[in-house]
């Protein structure tokens, strides 16, 4: 650790859980707001985290696990006096990052590698305040045939969890996200990569999330006991779709449901959407298309934001 005047800077952490290293990061830069002084709160001026590499788990109960423990959210003496100081972090960069994200809450593990992690946000604070947080992420998503790239923008408010912001998707191989997608009788994916565009607003647990997604030269495996469908739909009528327009099929969705339903899910809307969508595109009728896909309740997204916020209480 060096401190100097306005700055702390320490060097080369390492988490561990269980015995095993799960994270680490290079350098975390905190520089001090001193007019904070004169406030009834503390502020800092700037985080600046380089290179952090971390494994992410979501496990079977669709928890999400750390690399560092978060505090308890319980009551008590101890919380209350924490809580009643005030801070904020006025800027949070991150750079040059790495994060492995296992997913063990499907029936087939998931897992995926994000390089050249970067995010900027303005005005996070705790407790959480009724502010908006601005922010902008990128990463680049591994895959077996392309080095996708995400993008997500806006602003939210972790008091009342609005969101307002856009998401893309560019050049990402679809068989990553096999275990979410296929289905029983599904063909497996064997190539493609998808394109996405997403504006998402989340206003009193409500979400409302218009986009457009294009598949890109799908391939599909075949071979005896193999079924012959995709998103519930035959393979040959996909096939055919794919031929005449050139290798793209655009499909338009929405996303819309009650984050506070337990029987939501995001992803069981979305390819139910996208399922209609695409039955839509061959004149068939987009009753029952899609039913039975199996999917994680919106108890994943909550995880999230209560992950995310409960960073900051430490």
């Amino acid at each position: 650790m060096e401190i100097t005047w306005g700055t702390v800077t320490v060097k080369n952490l390492t988490f561990f859980r269980q015995g095993q290293q799960v994270g680490s990061i290079k350098t975390v830069v905190v520089r001090a707001d001193f007019l904070s002084i004169l406030k009834k709160k503390i502020a800092i001026a700037r985080v600046d985290i380089a290179e952090p590499d971390l494994n992410i788990l979501m496990d079977k109960k669709g928890k999400i696990v750390l690399p560092i423990s978060l505090p308890d959210q319980g009551g008590g003496k101890a919380s209350k006096t924490k809580e009643s100081m005030a801070v904020e972090i006025k800027t949070l960069t991150i750079r040059d990052g790495r994060i492995r994200f296992e997913d063990k809450s499907t029936a087939r593990p998931v897992l995926l590698r994000f390089e050249d992690v970067k995010a900027h946000a303005e005005g996070i604070a705790f407790p959480s305040a009724d502010q908006w947080t601005n922010y902008n992420l990128s990463a680049h998503l591994a895959g077996p045939d392309h080095r996708g790239i995400i993008t997500a923008s806006g602003k939210t408010n972790f008091r009342t969890e609005e969101t307002r912001g856009k998401t893309a998707l560019k050049n990402v191989d679809l068989p990553l996200f096999r275990s979410y997608i296929e289905k029983k009788g599904d063909l497996p994916i064997e190539k493609g990569f998808i394109d996405m565009n997403m504006d998402v607003a989340i206003a009193k647990k409500h979400i409302r999330a218009p986009g457009v997604l294009v598949l890109n030269d799908l391939q599909f495996r075949s071979g005896k006991g193999l079924g012959d469908t995709f998103l519930g739909i035959p393979r040959s009528m996909v096939l055919s779709l794919l031929k005449s327009s050139g290798n793209k099929i655009p499909l338009d969705f929405v996303i819309e449901g009650d984050l506070s339903n337990p029987r939501f899910s995001i992803r069981e809307n979305f390819l139910k959407r996208a399922a209609a969508g695409l039955a839509g595109k061959l004149g068939l009728s987009v009753k029952g298309v899609g039913e039975g896909i199996v999917g994680g309740t919106s108890r994943v997204l909550e995880e999230t934001t209560k992950t995310i916020k409960g960073l900051f209480t430490r």
